[in-house]
């Protein structure tokens, strides 16, 4: 397209050419849908990725919000307005550049195309140094090989990737079908295959193992064109049992870098059972370029989809945290006789310890519970029993009675956690009820001092049939009760020492929850949490 002297232009190289782009409309969108005025093939552009809006004082560039951002000059942006000049990538800071320029221009010179690479590739055997094949077959190769950079560059996600590679190698070697298999923590696992005509195979019982066996531990092409003339291959049992006649294993490889291997990202499998291979050797140079390709651009989509998945997995926990938040109260209850405070901090993004405190219809109900392990796994169970200790503290349910029924629900569901927690009910005349299933012992301070409270009984979760018991104390005015979780006590420092229940002690005398918890960070300094930390006081009013 042509452009006038003073309007915008963007300039931009891809398989097909240069291009220039006048910005005549209001709104310009870039992309790597079809319908998009700049279509950017790069698996790391977003379908539609961005658009470049006419202002009244000039163009705007605004994200979409894409799955891998938007680059001006090389800063992530948002939305920023352009001056002649800024260098736009989209999808990643290393992507192929757009130049924003005023007035007509010529696009600079890109970096070669992925079609320039290939033909590179086989550029050494031309008809004149091999004299295998005619000039008319080597232009169709040539042909096939920037049809096939175009096939391969159009497919962004990993399947269109996966398809096109095997399509295009039953089209290049005549063989009946074709496979990948992408290597994972545990081994190569099969991905998916296609017949030459189109059809979707779903059984890999009947590919050559042993050949797959030797193309991986080889980390080369594995290829036998005819296991009639081979006598090794002609003996394999899978060969015999499966009348295949040529087989084709070429590594799928990411390149890292001259001084490191190349990593094995997975394996292209072609064979046929009716006829053998006849591959000339530009045949092979093409396919080994076609799946080097292929391969780089399927660890592009890989690294995507991971980013994608970590991305996802990243908001799910968020959103999961906010949910275990959530269950603990919003506000703690307000009542003549007492005031408490509580807050409960995980170590990951979700934790395992909650709190919990209800004014109850003759009494204030609370709960401190902390379960076994970290993470999502320790959350759910926590969410549950929350769910649990709450519904029967609001149906007036004794303590002993609670802790039984906690008990038998871990037992019973077999969930492989356990957990420790303490329930209290505080009555208006300073009279206490609590039980202490192995958790940090509780701290009653007083004008005596502090004193742990020692009555305790089994973990629930242990035993099933276990028999609980409370204890009951007394308070007077201006007594605390002060619980917390074995994350505080074991908090250690840059020189691995323990909090310890000396410091838990010490730190307990003081009136806001903040100060304590603020003792427990200096101890730690730099040393990240080890374990979710929970804390509760309690102040009796009178």
């Amino acid at each position: 397209m042509s452009s006038s002297d003073d309007s915008p232009v963007l300039t931009y190289s891809d398989i097909d050419g240069a291009h220039t782009l006048t910005l005549m409309s209001s709104s310009t969108s870039i992309g790597r849908q079809h319908d998009q005025h700049v279509v950017l093939r790069e698996s790391c552009v977003s379908r539609r990725h961005a658009v470049i809006n006419k202002l009244a004082h000039g163009f705007e560039l605004v994200d979409q919000n894409s799955s891998h951002g938007t680059y001006v000059n090389g800063a992530r942006i948002d939305r920023i307005l352009l001056r002649p000049g800024d260098l736009l990538q989209f999808g990643s800071p290393s992507a192929p550049q757009v130049r924003f320029q005023q007035g007509s221009v010529h696009p600079a010179r890109q970096d070669p195309s992925l079609a320039d690479v290939l033909m590179t590739a086989i550029s050494r055997f031309s008809p004149s140094s091999k004299g295998e094949s005619p000039v008319a077959r080597e232009m169709e190769q040539l042909n096939f090989l920037i049809g096939a950079a175009r096939r391969l560059n159009s497919g962004g996600a990993k399947a269109d990737i996966l398809q096109a590679l095997i399509q295009l190698s039953i089209q290049l070697t005549g063989v009946e079908r074709g496979f990948v298999f992408l290597r994972e923590s545990d081994g190569m696992h099969p991905a998916m295959g296609y017949l030459a005509n189109g059809d979707v195979v779903r059984d890999y019982s009947t590919l050559s193992r042993r050949a797959i066996r030797r193309a991986i531990e080889s980390e080369a092409k594995f290829s036998v064109s005819d296991t009639l003339a081979d006598t090794d291959a002609a003996s394999w049992d899978s060969v015999m049992a499966n009348s295949i006649r040529c087989i084709y294993c070429i590594p799928l490889r990411k390149h890292v870098s001259a001084a490191e291997p190349d990593r094995l990202l997975g394996l292209l499998y072609l064979d046929s059972q009716l006829h053998a291979g006849h591959l000339s050797e530009i045949d092979n140079a093409l396919l080994e370029t076609i799946a080097t390709a292929a391969g780089t651009l399927l660890d592009n989509a890989l690294m995507a989809e991971a980013e994608l998945k970590a991305r996802q997995t990243a908001e799910e926990l968020a959103v999961a945290a906010r949910i275990h938040a959530g269950l603990m109260p919003d506000t703690l209850p307000s009542i003549s006789y007492a005031t408490v405070q509580a807050r409960m901090v995980p170590c990951r993004e979700i934790g395992g310890d909650f709190y919990d405190a209800l004014v109850l219809d003759n009494c204030l109900g609370v709960a401190i519970v902390d379960v076994s392990g970290k993470g999502v796994p320790a959350s759910i169970v926590a969410a549950i029993l929350q769910g649990i200790v709450h519904a029967q503290m609001l149906t007036g349910q004794a303590l002993a009675d609670i802790a039984a029924l906690v008990n038998r629900f871990l037992c019973t569901r077999d969930v492989g956690k356990y957990a420790t927690m303490v329930l209290l009910k505080l009555y208006p005349d300073g009279r206490v009820d609590y039980l202490n299933c192995g958790h940090v012992q509780p701290l009653l301070i007083s004008e005596s001092g502090p004193r742990p409270l020692e009555e305790s009984n089994l973990i629930v979760g242990l035993i099933e049939g276990a028999v609980y018991r409370s204890a009951q104390f007394q308070l007077v005015k201006g007594d605390r009760i002060v619980l917390a979780t074995d994350g505080i006590t074991e908090a250690e420092n840059e020189m691995n020492e323990q909090f310890g229940d000396d410091r838990f002690f010490a730190a307990a005398h003081l009136e806001k929850i903040d100060e304590i918890l603020g003792r427990l960070t200096e101890f730690r300094m730099q040393n990240p949490a080890q374990d979710d930390y929970t804390l509760v006081d309690i102040r009796y009013n009178g």
